[in-house]
């Protein structure tokens, strides 16, 4: 055996082998449990709903850390929360550590119930609170941020029931305003009865490759791709090794915060 052959045959194994271990891996990835934290503020209003909508996420495979503020933890309380995902459902509370290390492995970051005190201070940035200190980093880390809106609605349903459907037209303003401003630090404001789906879609959005091409045709990913992308909230794009990369693709990816992988 001459020394070309015998480099093509190890080269051809090596592939062989990298090709079944990307194979292994992205198994791997998508049968492993997405990992959320649940954000508990001291609000009642969507409370029961939030623990369902929790409760069916779970179901669908999400591994759920629960975090309640002191005001959560008298309002709510452990039981309740136990009651609804399970005795052995990991619980973080004022008592405990900073939940550092699981912010940074969590996938998604959830707020069942965003109230109007939680809403103002983040609409201005100020993180006072283990509560809103998880929240503000969890978007600097560029992490989904979905908050059920309910509680902080001044126009909700609930509020309205409550008798406290009447505010000024300057009050409705200041309070419509903090949530454009959530909205335009990047969390996502949904009702409490879609938290649960569209916590699914927007994780299924994150984890879907770029469709990829057929190996005869030359494919090219260009800038209104990846701009397109980045309205769907992908975080990462998929294409094959043969894929020519415009350098203006590159630059949107970057100011997107979008990783283009080639395999």
């Amino acid at each position: 055996m001459d020394q070309e052959e015998l480099v093509k045959r190890v080269t051809s194994e090596v592939l062989r082998q990298l090709q079944q271990r990307n194979v292994a891996e992205c198994v791997q990835s998508h049968e492993a449990a997405i990992h959320a934290l649940a954000i508990f503020t001291g609000g009642t209003m969507g409370c029961t709903e939030g623990l369902e909508e929790l409760k069916k996420l779970k179901s669908h495979g999400f591994d759920i850390t629960v975090v309640l503020s002191p005001a959560a933890e008298k309002i709510i309380g452990m039981d309740a929360i136990q009651a609804e995902l399970g005795k052995r459902n990991e619980i973080i509370t004022s008592q405990s550590s900073y939940p550092k290390q699981l912010l940074q492995q969590a996938q998604l970051v959830l707020v069942p119930v965003l109230t109007q005190n939680t809403a103002a201070k983040l609409a201005f940035t100020i993180a006072d609170t283990q509560v809103t200190t998880l929240i503000m980093q969890a978007l600097m880390m560029g992490k989904p941020v979905i908050a059920a809106v309910d509680a902080a609605d001044p126009e909700t349903k609930g509020r309205v029931q409550a008798h406290m459907g009447k505010a000024s037209v300057g009050l409705l303003r200041t309070l419509r305003g903090n949530l454009e401003k959530l909205k335009a630090h990047g969390m996502r404001l949904v009702t409490v009865e879609s938290l649960a789906e569209e916590s699914q879609k927007m994780m299924e959005g994150l984890m879907s490759p770029l469709p990829r091409t057929e190996k005869t045709k030359k494919s090219i990913l260009d800038a209104k791709t990846v701009k397109n992308a980045a309205m769907q909230h992908n975080k990462v794009l998929t294409v094959s090794l043969t894929t020519l990369v415009t350098p203006l693709a590159y630059d949107v990816a970057r100011d997107f915060g979008i990783e283009i992988i080639k395999q």
